[in-house]
């Protein structure tokens, strides 16, 4: 059992560093992921040996630093290796369980897609449209595979009509909000995020509870930066990090916690 979940964590070190990998260069017109095939250092533009380039260990032996340069190497780099690897340790607990395969795979692909969008949409307040695909790609082909293997047409429906509400949706919440503050409320690469997550989660009661959490924790982190001065009140905030948040939370434990607000709310 230990070395399974040590091969799982390690699988979202090496996912992790593939992450990397798009969450720098995707953003960027003047890079692919495929051209140049081998990491640099963004500084001296140095090719980083693969001694050096080992998810999380590279990071903690060289000190952060560049080993040509010394450069400092952005803390990004190891926070996201540990966070996939982490996530994917926590999806196997939650969907590892034997003869769920593709549940836990569709819990990988998912959170695969969330990670880049949330650090890219933080960094440079876009979600690309080539991950939006991949992710609307990736999503229809797992949830139609379970579909496929439990024998349950419901599931794939719900899944489809996530996706239709939770752009559609979301959509409507932007026109609104630019509206009453007559200035863009949020962008076009949100609303596909929603429908991404409509797409994996299904439309009830997944989608309120992504939306209630993702405006809730977007409000007081917002709060926070502007007391802090980190932010004005004119400032953008990314909405995605918040949505890909919400959505991970209600992928693990959105039933307890839809059964706790029933019970508050007396209607349980």
């Amino acid at each position: 059992m230990i070395w399974i979940q040590i091969a799982i964590f390690l699988l979202g070190l090496a996912i992790g560093s593939f992450l990397n990998v798009c969450i720098y260069r995707i953003p960027r017109s003047d890079i692919s992921i495929y051209s140049p095939r081998r990491s640099f250092c963004p500084e001296c533009n140095q090719s980083i040996k693969f001694y050096d380039n080992i998810p999380l260990l590279s990071y903690l032996f060289l000190r952060g630093k560049c080993r040509h340069c010394k450069a400092k190497i952005s803390i990004i780099y190891p926070i996201v290796e540990l966070v996939t690897a982490v996530l994917f340790l926590v999806m196997s607990y939650y969907f590892g369980q034997f003869g769920k395969t593709l549940n836990f795979l569709h819990a990988l692909i998912f959170v695969s897609v969330l990670i880049p969008i949330a650090f890219i949409d933080a960094q440079h307040y876009i979600i690309p449209n080539v991950i939006s695909l991949t992710g609307l790609i990736l999503g229809l082909g797992i949830v139609c595979a379970i579909a496929y293997q439990n024998q349950d047409l419901d599931y794939l429906k719900m899944r489809l009509i996530g996706f239709v509400t939770g752009g559609l949706g979301l959509w409507l919440i932007a026109l609104i909000g630019s509206a009453i503050m007559r200035k863009k409320a949020m962008g076009g690469g949100d609303v596909k995020l929603m429908a991404i997550i409509g797409l994996f989660l299904g439309a009830w009661p997944a989608l309120p509870m992504v939306i209630a959490l993702s405006a809730f924790s977007g409000a007081v982190i917002g709060t926070l930066l502007i007391a802090t001065g980190k932010k004005s009140r004119q400032s953008p905030i990314p909405y995605g990090p918040f949505l890909a948040g919400a959505a991970v939370v209600v992928l693990l434990w959105g039933e307890p916690l839809w059964e706790k607000y029933l019970q508050l709310a007396g209607w349980n």
